[in-house]
């Protein structure tokens, strides 16, 4: 018998219908770490205006805020992840070590 591979994709929902998976979990860490959507959106190629939205559905579909956006002034003004969006994020990064552990067996 040939060694079968476990193989997929996983996500974490919240009752709220909150979804995070691998492409959100890179942009809110970009995020949090650029201290900024726009240069987050230039980091991973993708337009200002996907993510701006993702950022948007993020919030909208999350029982708390997960990015908060201060207006600055001449420097401008800067995003930045909730305490609740990290944990977010953080939860999700050790579903998905668990689960590529998990894959990485084989039957």
């Amino acid at each position: 018998m040939e060694n079968l591979k476990i193989k997929g994709r996983i996500w974490i929902e919240t009752g709220s219908g909150l979804k995070i998976g691998v492409g959100r979990a890179r942009l809110l860490e970009h995020i949090h770490q650029l201290g900024s959507i726009a240069e987050a959106a230039k980091a991973l190629k993708i337009p200002y205006r996907k993510a701006w939205g993702i950022v948007r559905d993020i919030n909208a579909n999350s029982s708390r805020e997960i990015v908060t956006k201060e207006v600055g002034g001449k420097s401008g003004g800067q995003s930045l992840l909730t305490d609740y969006g990290k944990r977010i994020v953080e939860k999700f990064r050790t579903a998905e070590e668990s689960f590529m552990k998990f894959s990485k067996e084989t039957i």
